[in-house]
């Protein structure tokens, strides 16, 4: 089988970038709301807001998430759902672990 090298260093990347326990965390909070604040987030992640952003900008920055602005608000949510699928697969595979 012929892999594209540019596929390749894609979904590296895009791995590396949920290569934090808050960006894992961060996706599974997203998978069970389909949206939610920062300040939401922060508090069920019991992550400090400036954290929180990075971590956001990380996310967005590969197209896993995206945000909505509605007033005031920021609404973030999950928008590669292949991504979700793959979080979700390893993080219940280590649950029976």
């Amino acid at each position: 089988m012929d892999f594209s090298k540019k596929s390749i260093d894609l979904s590296s990347s895009i791995l590396k970038s949920l290569g934090h326990p808050i960006r894992i965390s961060i996706v599974l909070s997203l998978s069970n709301n389909s949206q939610l604040t920062v300040s939401e987030l922060c508090d069920r992640l019991l992550v400090s807001q400036p954290v929180m952003s990075l971590h956001l900008g990380i996310l967005r920055e590969k197209k896993i998430i995206a945000v909505k602005k509605r007033g005031k608000q920021s609404l973030y949510s999950i928008v590669n759902h292949s991504v979700n699928q793959i979080v979700r697969v390893i993080y219940n595979s280590n649950i029976s672990i």
